[in-house]
């Protein structure tokens, strides 16, 4: 990249003087003209070699590397690491986490799974893995393996607060008020004053709600009009439309502009549905942590998935929203135009 750099420098200073050194001869003697030309030959480069000492080296002027591509060097370092100890739970978690990142979720899963194999009472590999699960379904509810994995971990080590976040959103999601309410109640007597509190405390004060009342159709997964914060219209590009039978799994996913790769909220349907309204609530939160609320920008991505699974893979059908801001009632379209 230096040799490169040096010769494309080179050529642009010797185009430099060209232009400066030809308006200067006209109208001077020969002795003139040589001692001119010396001097733009010799300073020019200089004035370039000191700007370019000054500024920097090519490699400071290229765009840094993504966050995607910094991850997946790091997992070969792993990957090396474990090919000389593949018995080190904490490099297969290490490498669990990072796929987990990447939204690589069965990557993840087997990562997370080996460990647990070398490491079967671990409770951060636990969660991990459950949340792992979670978004591998691409459903609000936690899959019954994931539940028994929080389960478990709080068995071992009753003080992991992610367990409790998790446990109780589940239970909120699927309308278990009185759940929800001890596993939040548990959670928010573990945390200190301040913003992740007042979460939890507003997501309680709705379980608490809930026991007093009949479920919400918020909280079963059809949406009251009252309760709708997110409306997106979704439309499947017609040329695409013609290759599926309509019975193909739609994944609606909702994530932070400038955030947490994550989901914030997810839906799921057939593509025989399309086109159509689909909206989410307040309540229709699917990670631990955060909501559509959270942020001050989201980004709504439908992935139509002949496989059924929430990874994309080759071949999906895709389409993405503009960044669309928060506020109390968000409209956004989307179009499946796009072949991964």
């Amino acid at each position: 990249m230096t040799t490169g750099f040096i010769i494309i420098a080179a050529a642009c200073v010797l185009a430099a003087i060209a232009f400066a050194i030809v308006p200067l001869l006209v109208g001077k003697n020969e002795r003139q003209g040589a001692v001119l030309i010396l001097a733009l030959v010799v300073l020019i480069p200089a004035a370039s070699w000191v700007t370019y000492r000054a500024v920097g080296t090519p490699e400071g002027i290229a765009p840094p590397a993504s966050d995607a591509a910094m991850i997946r060097s790091a997992l070969i370092d792993i990957a090396r690491q474990l090919e000389r100890n593949p018995d080190n739970a904490d490099n297969w978690t290490r490498m669990a986490l990072a796929y987990k990142e990447l939204q690589e979720y069965s990557s993840a899963e087997h990562a997370f799974r080996r460990a647990l194999f070398i490491d079967e009472d671990n409770p951060f590999i636990q969660i991990e893995l459950a949340e792992t699960l979670l978004f591998a379904s691409g459903r609000p509810s936690l899959p019954t393996e994931a539940r028994n994995l929080l389960s478990s971990a709080l068995e071992t080590d009753p003080q992991q607060q992610k367990a409790y976040w998790l446990l109780g959103l589940d239970a909120l999601q699927r309308g278990d008020y009185a759940e929800a309410v001890g596993q939040l109640e548990r959670l928010d007597s573990m945390l200190p004053e301040g913003n992740v509190r007042n979460s939890v405390r507003n997501y309680l004060q709705q379980a608490r709600r809930g026991l007093e009342q009949p479920v919400s159709a918020g909280m079963t997964g059809d949406t009251g009009e009252d309760d709708v914060q997110l409306s997106v219209n979704l439309a499947l590009d017609e040329s695409l439309a013609e290759q599926l039978s309509g019975e193909e799994t739609v994944f609606v996913i909702v994530r932070a502009a400038d955030g947490p790769r994550a989901p914030l909220a997810v839906q799921r349907l057939n593509a025989g549905q399309l086109p159509t309204n689909v909206t989410f609530g307040r309540n229709d939160t699917m990670m631990g942590g955060s909501g559509i609320d959270d942020f001050d920008a989201i980004r709504i991505t439908a992935r139509v998935s002949p496989s059924g699974t929430a990874e994309a893979q080759s071949g999906d059908f895709e389409g993405s929203s503009d960044r669309v801001p928060v506020s109390d009632r968000i409209s956004a379209s989307v179009l499946i135009d796009q072949v991964l």
